[in-house]
């Protein structure tokens, strides 16, 4: 069996050096990863297939979106009008107004603040270790287990609310204003499962276009489905897609901090610098 090393200078410095560094490797790499596969499996934008990713570090939001068999797409697209929508509520609609015009909270920023803000933390607490400070490992402990608390949950739930305040992101993406707006007879289903670090989320969309009705039987389809068979059925469109959002792969460089506390112990507190302090 392994000895544990007594306390010394050079183990302390080295701790706080590793420690430093592992900060730092966690602080500049990825910290959650998302990606969305996507296709149409019905109508005429089938097989159009979405593919994104989206990495987000301390910085920015990194998106790369690509588009298989766009053709479909582009022509249903063209094909359709545009100007239809479905029939609203508009009480409701009323109601929504004031909500709406509130300016959003940048969860996102907020969320980067508070992992940066841990991450210097847990390296200021190890420092106070080293300097022998009174309650300094207690400190440490409470630090990292906040920040392991920020980078495993909090800031994953910051990009979950931001994503819900900010619609106008969502906005851009393909297919929403068509669902949104001009869909009739809409059946939405979804499902959560957990993978490897990360949570999937898979969902489905199917409804009539009424784009792709003709003015005359927008009122018909909208009321009452149309029968198979007919030119209105053939604006049956039906989406699917799943969403997965992961940690970074770096991010496991956290688990190794207590390691460095078993195998470069610290030096007790002094006790003749708490006697004077008393």
């Amino acid at each position: 069996m392994l000895r544990r090393p007594s306390p010394h200078p050079v183990l302390h410095a080295l701790r706080i050096v590793v420690t430093a560094l592992l900060a730092l490797h966690v602080f500049i790499s990825a910290w959650l990863v998302a990606t969305v596969d996507a296709a149409y499996t019905e109508g005429p934008p089938a097989p159009t297939e979405i593919h994104s990713l989206v990495a987000i570090d301390k910085d920015q939001t990194a998106i790369d979106v690509k588009i298989e068999r766009a053709t479909a797409l582009v022509l249903y697209t063209l094909a359709r009008d545009r100007g239809v929508e479905a029939p609203t509520d508009n009480a409701s609609e009323d109601d929504r107004a004031p909500s709406e015009a509130t300016t959003p909270v940048d969860w996102l920023s907020l969320g980067r603040g508070t992992v940066t803000f841990t991450l210097a933390l847990l390296v200021v607490a190890e420092g106070l270790v080293v300097a022998g400070k009174k309650h300094a490992v207690r400190l440490r402990f409470g630090a990292y287990m906040l920040l392991l608390l920020t980078v495993f949950i909090l800031f994953p739930m910051s990009y979950v609310m931001d994503l819900q305040a900010n619609t106008s992101a969502a906005q851009n993406t393909p297919g929403f204003d068509l669902e949104d707006t001009s869909f009739t007879h809409v059946d939405a289903t979804s499902s959560t499962s957990l993978v490897w670090l990360g949570v999937q989320v898979d969902g489905g969309f199917s409804g009539y276009d009424l784009g792709l009705v003709k003015p005359e039987n927008r009122t018909n389809v909208s009321q009452t489905p149309p029968l198979e068979g007919t030119p209105d059925a053939d604006s049956w469109v039906a989406f699917e897609s799943t969403f997965t959002i992961a940690y970074g792969k770096n991010l496991d460089a956290l688990f190794v901090v207590p390691f460095l506390w078993l195998a470069l112990p610290a030096k007790p507190a002094s006790k003749t610098l708490h006697t004077e302090e008393e």
